[in-house]
């Protein structure tokens, strides 16, 4: 390779409003397109981002609802724009099920406010704490905070045994878990094989590709010149692949007659792989998408290839991502059955691995989350939605007195505001805020010059 390609990661994306193609290309190839959340507050903390941008940057570029706007607590009206600019400044995100009794225990969470809690917000609370409580005045705080924690379980129907574990008997469908198996949406077989069964079936294929890329693209650097180029990257691997006798070492039977079957077109390759691993055809273009990420140095390369015809190299030995992908399919979709049938016995194809983990799903949660212990719904309840409610709760200056009185449907709809508007949806309002900022420092210093 005698030139270096420089591209931009989102190079083809180019089409799509900003936040949409940095969504995608997350999606795709992992990367963050904001800052964290955390950065974005303490600007705003530091004042580089102000209410009213932030508040403005709402209007512009937040979440709309078309649901339920308002919920009563109290004699206080709590409005959705309000609990979506909350979540902002301060994130009310579900706990960890792991860090739960650290965090009840250790850390006091209900025993003390929640630490970044306004000192005059705090402050508020003691003095309403004091006055309505006779028996508070020694510990307001932690009188306030644990009888909050308390009433908000009972709210929500998850009050009584350890830290509020038994379940009142219309719970059961505000804690369900789903445990459906099927092909996350974000991964390819070989990565999911990968997860389930800690393999490294991804880098397996990777190294295919490398290896036949790299000689095919050479541009004489190479002691020997990979024949047959001249037909293109697929017509040169299907032409070679067959004497390439590493197969005996990923248990790929019938390696050389397979390939001497393929199609010649590398699109009717793809189609033929696509239907072995059985992914389904309405999911094919996402699929081919994620495909395309999972070398994207190299796959980078090949397209900038096939945009720049004119280039010495492609006008010799063309490659395009179609005859990449053809390649790629095929090793994926036997790699992933040699490696299923090693493994479980099973064929290496969506629907076979979809029935395999269905009858073991137990054991599938627990490998799809890393090997974690298996949480029961009730704490996962408790860490989602009590958690949240708790510290929402605590920054609204609401009392246990008002919440006592919040219904449980109320407290579905607030909880239901919150999941409309998840953490990682919230960099565009920040950036929006952060640009306003400094929008407004651009024209305060015109109107002064």
């Amino acid at each position: 390779m005698q030139i270096m390609v420089s591209q931009n990661p989102m190079h083809g994306l180019e089409y799509l409003p900003f936040d949409q193609a940095v969504r995608k290309g997350r999606h795709l190839l992992g990367g963050r397109g904001y800052l964290p959340n955390s950065e974005y507050r303490a600007f705003y903390r530091a004042g580089r981002i102000t209410g009213d941008g932030l508040r403005r940057a709402m209007a512009r570029v937040g979440p709309r609802s078309e649901q339920v706007r308002t919920v009563m607590v109290g004699s206080r009206e709590i409005t959705v724009e309000e609990v979506w600019l909350l979540h902002v400044v301060y994130g009310f995100e579900a706990l960890e099920p792991a860090l739960l009794e650290w965090k009840l225990g250790e850390k006091g969470a209900t025993k003390r406010f929640r630490q970044d809690l306004p000192d005059e917000s705090a402050q508020r609370i003691i003095e309403r704490t004091i006055r309505e409580c006779e028996h508070c005045r020694d510990h307001p705080e932690a009188a306030y905070v644990t009888n909050l924690w308390q009433v908000i379980l009972s709210v929500l129907g998850l009050s009584g045994g350890e830290h509020g574990r038994q379940a009142s008997p219309g719970a059961s469908d505000v804690s369900h878990v789903p445990s459906d198996v099927a092909l996350p949406a974000q991964r390819t077989v070989s990565d999911w094989v990968d997860v389930l069964a800690g393999t490294t079936l991804v880098e397996e294929i990777n190294n295919q590709l490398i290896k036949w890329l790299a000689a095919f693209v050479d541009e004489g650097l190479a002691g020997w010149e990979m024949p047959g180029r001249y037909g293109g990257f697929y017509a040169a691997w299907r032409d070679l692949a067959q004497h390439d006798q590493s197969h005996r070492f990923e248990g790929i039977r019938q390696f050389q007659q397979k390939i001497s079957e393929l199609p010649s077109e590398p699109e009717d390759a793809i189609a033929s792989s696509l239907r072995r691993l059985g992914v389904p055809e309405a999911n094919w273009s996402d699929y081919l998408a994620r495909q395309l990420s999972q070398l994207p140095g190299w796959t980078r390369f090949v397209r900038w290839l096939e945009t720049n015809l004119a280039y010495h190299a492609q006008r010799k030995h063309p490659v395009d991502a179609v005859q990449y992908l053809a390649v790629r399919l095929f090793y994926e979709a036997e790699l992933a059955q040699a490696t299923c049938r090693r493994e479980w016995g099973a064929h290496g194809t969506v629907p076979a691995l979809v029935a395999y983990w269905q009858e073991r799903s137990d054991e599938y949660a627990k490998r799809m989350s890393g090997g974690a212990h298996a949480v029961d719904s009730i704490k996962r309840a408790i860490c989602r939605d009590a958690w949240r409610l708790f510290h929402l709760a605590q920054v609204l200056e609401v009392s246990p007195l008002e919440m006592l009185d919040l219904s449980s449907d109320d407290a579905r709809t607030v909880l239901g505001w919150l999941d409309a508007f998840p953490p990682d949806q919230h960099g565009p309002v920040w950036l929006e805020a952060y640009e306003d900022f400094f929008r407004a420092d651009i024209i305060q210093r015109l109107t002064t010059h």
